[in-house]
This record gives structure tokens, C-alpha cells and sequence, in this order.
């Protein structure tokens, strides 16, 4: 499917991820507990991963990641090494924004090369710090992005949708779209587990009626929202778009082994279904509201 012009083209990324500390404790955090174990990528096997994607020629966007990367003493040589090869168009940053907070510490990451900042924020402010754990992150992403507004970076937000952000949604996107932001994306979520063990997983039937009122809002502001991970049934169509293509990703072997169990991708009309590309439901969802048979429906290819 053609990516629309105003929205970036995640098959041209690849992430690496470099740093796995975090300033933030969120229950939604994907990695949970198994970032405490996970190596960092180190600079020597950053270089040699730099080069094979720089002669590859297939990836020509990079995305520094994590953990909380902006945590990583080392991010700005990172960063020159990244730029010092003259390859990348975008040298992203995926962060919760709160370092941005601080302009010097912004305006140095843009000096070295980052152009384009992907920035999580997933509430307003008493759920979002419920959420990250630490009281004021909420306000600290907020100065983050306002010091964004300031700056020529490509800006996207990342709002991971659980059950206790949903009555939040509508306010949420309101002000986001408001914002100097090329594009909103809402993210599923999919806890790295077999089970729901933290109970955040979003109810699709209490998710579903809030897309129209989302999509009026995008598409008077003239700007895009990307549904991550959901069912690409569920789309409204444009300027909300349902995509489940991912960046290229850098990450140790035991994330893989761990992601494997957790039976992304089903869905009851998956054998009519002519997208082969949608992730359907994870197996936590179904073992919690079922399989939402009525909900969703079949595609063409």
C-alpha cells in the first residue's frame, strides 16, 4: 500500500537499539523486567552495524533507541558517528521527551545530527505519571515538546493505548494536533507476556467508538493518525491510516525468543482475510475479551 506523503516511510528505518537504563517505570513498557538484563549494543558493534547498514544501501533512516535513550552518557558520539557518515537522511531519537526539557540538552542533540524525534506521551497528566511511575514526567514531556515547537526537527508523538488511558483519548489527540507534530500514532498494546498480567490491555469494543470523534479532530487539523498494531479493519480511512509496517531492529536474541510466545497475529476471519499484513490480536487479548469476531471483518487484499 502507497505511504502517503506526509507520513514517514518506516521501511527506510532501522532501530538500534543502544541503551536500555530508563528515568521513567511504566507499566506499560513493553521490555518490562527484561531490560534489567539486556546488554547495551556498545560502540564498537554500533560502528560495525553502521557500516553493514550503510553498504547495504536498504536502510537509509536510523532510529536510536531503548530503554530511555536521552539516559545514555554516550548518546551524543553516538550520534556523531551516525551523522559522520554522511548516509542518513533522518537520524531519529525515540524518547518519553522528558530530557528535552532541558533546551541545551536539545539543542546539543540537534548540533550533532538528530533531526527527528519520536516522543512518547500517553495520558494527560495524572494518568500519564501513574503510568511512567514518577511524579512530574508528565510535565517534563510537556516542556520537551514545547521546546520542540522551537526547533526544525520532524516531530511525532506515540500514545500507547491501555484501558486506563482511554478516557483520556479525545483530549489527548485535541492538543497533540495542536502542536507543531507531522503525526499522531496510537500504538496497541501488547504486553510481552502470554497473559494480561498488568491489566492494560484496551477493551477494542470501549477503543472503537472514540475513532470517529479522533479522526474529525486529525483531519481538521490537516494532520495524519496512525493506528499501530490494531486491526487494520478498524480504519476509518484518511487521514487515519491502520499500518503495521516496522523499522528494521537491532535487538539482543532474548527479546526475540521472548516476543515468540506471545501469538501476535490472530484473528478469527484470518483464513478469508485477504490483508496479510494486519497483526490481528495478540494471545492475551483473546484470553481476555475474546476474540471479537462481530468487531472486526474481513479485508480484500
Amino acid at each position: 500500500m502507497p505511504v502517503p506523503c506526509a507520513r514517514i516511510d518506516l521501511r527506510r528505518y532501522i532501530v538500534a537499539s543502544v541503551w536500555f537504563g530508563c528515568n521513567n517505570r511504566c507499566s506499560l513498557c513493553m521490555l518490562a523486567d527484561l531490560k534489567n538484563s539486556l546488554p547495551p549494543l556498545g560502540f564498537e558493534n554500533f560502528r560495525k552495524a553502521l557500516l553493514y547498514i550503510h553498504n547495504e544501501g536498504r536502510f537509509d533512516n536510523l532510529i536510536l533507541s531503548g530503554g530511555e535513550v536521552t539516559t545514555f552518557p554516550e548518546l551524543e558520539r553516538y550520534v556523531d558517528l551516525a551523522a559522520s557518515l554522511g548516509w542518513f537522511k533522518k537520524i531519529q531519537i525515540q524518547t518519553n521527551g522528558r530530557r528535552l526539557s532541558d533546551r541545551a540538552y536539545l539543542d546539543r542533540l540537534i548540533a550533532h545530527g538528530v533531526n527527528e524525534f519520536f516522543v512518547s506521551i500517553h495520558a494527560l497528566e495524572r494518568i500519564h505519571d501513574t503510568i511512567a511511575r514518577v511524579p512530574g514526567a508528565f510535565q517534563e514531556t510537556m516542556a520537551g515538546l514545547a521546546n520542540l515547537e522551537a526547533s526544525e526537527a520532524n516531530v511525532i508523538t506515540n500514545t500507547v493505548v491501555t484501558q486506563a488511558n482511554l478516557p483520556d483519548l479525545p483530549a489527548l489527540v485535541a492538543h497533540l494536533s495542536r502542536l507543531r507534530v507531522s503525526e499522531v500514532h496510537l500504538w496497541n498494546f501488547f504486553p510481552l507476556e502470554t497473559k494480561d498480567s498488568v491489566g492494560l490491555i484496551a477493551d477494542l469494543k470501549e477503543f472503537v467508538p472514540l475513532l470517529p470523534g479522533l479522526l474529525a479532530t486529525m483531519r481538521s487539523a490537516g494532520k495524519t493518525l496512525v493506528l499501530k498494531s490494531f486491526p487494520h479493519c478498524l480504519s476509518l480511512g484518511e487521514p487515519m491510516v491502520c499500518d503495521s509496517l516496522f523499522p528494521g531492529t537491532v535487538l539482543p536474541d532474548a527479546f526475540w525468543k521472548e516476543f515468540e510466545k506471545c501469538q501476535f497475529g490472530l484473528c478469527a476471519h484470518r483464513a478469508v482475510c485477504g490483508d496479510r499484513n494486519c497483526w490481528g490480536l495478540s494471545g492475551a487479548y483473546v484470553r481476555k475479551y475474546g476474540d471479537e469476531r462481530e468487531l472486526l471483518r474481513p479485508m480484500r487484499g
